[in-house]
């Protein structure tokens, strides 16, 4: 098999398509000085994006975003905690 430099796709994911957002690479990055000299493995944003979601940020950096599809409630940092527990209570009612 030939080694194309790019990520395989995880085949046929159950939330493949769906909009989704999590911390991004560029909030990543700005807290990794906070690791202390840990390395991150992969970035959450690249890993769901290679698997078939369709990622969505907020404009500004640590600011809430709050992204729903369908069943599916993600929030990208943790400014978006209470906008995540708003939208999920809102369907437990």
């Amino acid at each position: 098999m030939e080694n194309t430099g790019k990520a395989a796709r995880a085949p046929e994911w159950i939330y493949s398509g769906y909009k989704v957002t999590v911390i991004s690479n560029q909030e990543e990055l700005q807290a990794k000085p906070q690791l202390g000299g840990g390395e991150m493995k992969f970035y959450p944003q690249t890993a769901l994006q290679q698997a078939g979601a369709q990622y969505s940020s907020n404009t500004a950096p640590w600011t809430a975003n709050v992204v729903v599809d369908r069943e599916l409630i993600t929030g990208q940092n943790p400014a978006s905690a209470v906008g995540v527990a708003r939208e999920l209570l809102g369907r437990l009612k």
